[in-house]
């Protein structure tokens, strides 16, 4: 308990409001000796980090506006070239429709040429075709008379024996054109 004693007188003797200038004195050369040392080893760095961070900072702005200009103009070209493309495509559409219209109109009229001359040529494949059947007829006709005159010459009949005579030769065509 004697320590306690005479400690107490120590600790009573100053007051809050109190100035001591040992103590202050000592608190000054403290601080100024903490302000040299973080000056000399603290303050150098901080500030060096500080930079340093500042232009890294800096750097990493200017590279990001410099890749949204490149973004940007990239952009720019797409939307340019999906022009260029969607133009090129409807030209391209509308060649292709000319070129359609253009091939039905010649198939149309190569059809309509082709036709024509199937048209024609049957034509006169049926003329050649009744020529020959007028000619068939007319060499069968004049046989048959030829025949029938033969007939009567040979019969010298009257007149009444001649008709039923033509008339028997013309009921019997049917079966002689047959044979």
């Amino acid at each position: 308990m004697a320590t306690f004693t005479t400690l107490a007188p120590v600790l009573a003797a100053g007051g809050i409001t109190d100035i001591n200038p040992g103590l202050t004195l000592w608190t000054g050369i403290t601080f100024l000796v903490l302000l040299f040392v973080l000056g000399k080893f603290a303050w150098g760095p901080i500030v060096k980090m500080l930079a340093e961070r500042e232009s890294t900072i800096r750097d990493a702005i200017e590279s990001a506006k410099k890749e949204r200009a490149e973004a940007e103009r990239m952009l720019a070209e797409q939307k340019a070239s999906l022009v260029r493309a969607q133009r090129d495509a409807a030209e391209l559409a509308r060649r292709n429709q000319q070129e359609v219209e253009a091939l039905r109109q010649e198939l149309t009229a190569r059809a309509r040429q082709e036709a024509d001359e199937l048209v024609t040529t049957a034509r006169q494949q049926i003329a050649e075709e009744v020529s020959k059947a007028r000619a068939d007829l007319k060499a069968q006709v004049a046989d048959l008379a030829i025949e029938a005159a033969g007939r009567l010459v040979k019969a010298n009949l009257d007149d009444k024996t001649q008709r039923a005579l033509v008339e028997e030769y013309i009921a019997q065509l049917p079966a002689n054109r047959a044979a």
